[in-house]
């Protein structure tokens, strides 16, 4: 990086794969930590690019001081616990500097709409989307009200805003790895049925490893839960059908273990898995894609793979600062970090 000039391209992540002799998820974790410091700015179609963002920015606050001033934050009435701790945490520290928040759940797009027409100007906004789709109006709305826009969430494509979200990708990969070291074969996976597209990539990257054959791995169809609208409501019975109709005359499962993706109510889960009789972790091994620091997503009972609520704000106060001191520079896709989280959840199969 230190020889690279601003702007230059650099590899992609299969040519660095074959360079380095690394896994994907390796890769992208490193693209993730140089895009959180400002080094480097991914950009859709195109490749990833150095940048000098950070130092741009440390630079251009030294002269100006705060640029942030004031902030609207704005999520969907669907929002779950993380989203409202990432929101807290931010509230804090812009509470710190005496600067303005301005928060907004909204439920029907087109009301939003006309609430946002009325309202004054703000230097940025975030906007928190995770299972639902955005509208392109309410996109160029928000980059007509402010100076920096950044997204929570990779539920965007082809449109060029500052983005932040977690690598479930990478989260996958570790809780595959992990059931395989334990013995397993195979493996199941719980998902919510939105097409938010972080839980479509998950799912697609799930049934590709279904089918590498340097993998001895039989990978069940997901299962899509039916009639859960939000990730913490109603999920308890839909667990416990989908697995009921699953179940042979046996009472047995196809699988060993399962991997959860896009659910925080891992309560209901428990309650499901308790009226079936099923054991964890003597008869299923239960592996969870969430956040580390929100307990209704692991209890402190299920092992685990993903981010942080904590992290969220961090990188997403650095990239709006970031954009405020230098608006010019190529929209940035910041990775979190994914670590994992080992709990009495997941063994050995019998």
């Amino acid at each position: 990086m230190d020889g690279l000039e601003d702007g230059a391209r650099l590899p992609t992540v299969r040519e660095l794969m074959r360079s380095f002799h690394v896994s994907q998820a390796a890769v992208q974790r490193a693209f993730g930590v140089l895009a959180a410091q400002g080094l480097v700015s991914s950009q859709v179609g195109r490749g990833t690019f150095v940048t000098r963002s950070r130092g741009v920015a440390e630079r251009a606050s030294d002269r100006t001081g705060n640029l942030l001033d004031s902030l609207l934050i704005l999520s969907n009435a669907s929002m779950n616990q993380r989203c409202a701790l990432v929101q807290n945490h931010i509230v804090e520290e812009m509470a710190t500097k005496g600067s303005k928040v301005v928060q907004m759940s909204y439920h029907h797009t087109g009301h939003l709409l006309d609430i946002l027409g009325s309202l004054p100007r703000f230097d940025a906004a975030i906007l928190q989307s995770h299972y639902e789709n955005i509208p392109v109006r309410l996109l160029h709305l928000l980059q007509d009200k402010t100076t920096a826009l950044t997204v929570d969430g990779h539920s965007l494509s082809g449109v060029d805003i500052d983005r932040v979200g977690t690598d479930w990708e990478d989260a996958l990969q570790m809780g595959l790895q992990h059931l395989e070291e334990l013995g397993h074969k195979h493996i199941g996976m719980v998902s919510l049925d939105a097409m938010a597209q972080p839980i479509l990539s998950v799912r697609r990257a799930f049934e590709r490893a279904g089918g590498d054959p340097r993998r001895d791995l039989r990978l069940h169809e997901p299962i899509l839960l039916k009639n859960v609208i939000h990730p913490s409501q109603n999920v308890g019975g839909a667990v416990e059908e989908a697995l009921t109709e699953l179940r042979g005359s046996t009472g047995m499962l196809p699988f060993t273990a399962v991997i959860l993706v896009g659910i925080s109510d891992t309560l209901g889960v428990s309650q499901a898995l308790e009226k079936l009789g099923i054991r964890v972790p003597e008869e299923l091994s239960v592996y969870v894609l969430g956040h580390h620091d929100v307990v209704t997503e692991h209890l402190d009972r299920f092992t685990m793979a993903g981010s942080s609520h904590r992290d969220a704000a961090e990188r997403l106060m650095s990239t709006i600062r970031n954009r405020l001191a230098a608006p010019a520079i190529a929209p940035q896709i910041v990775y979190l970090p994914c670590s994992e989280t080992l709990r009495g959840s997941t063994a050995a199969p019998r």
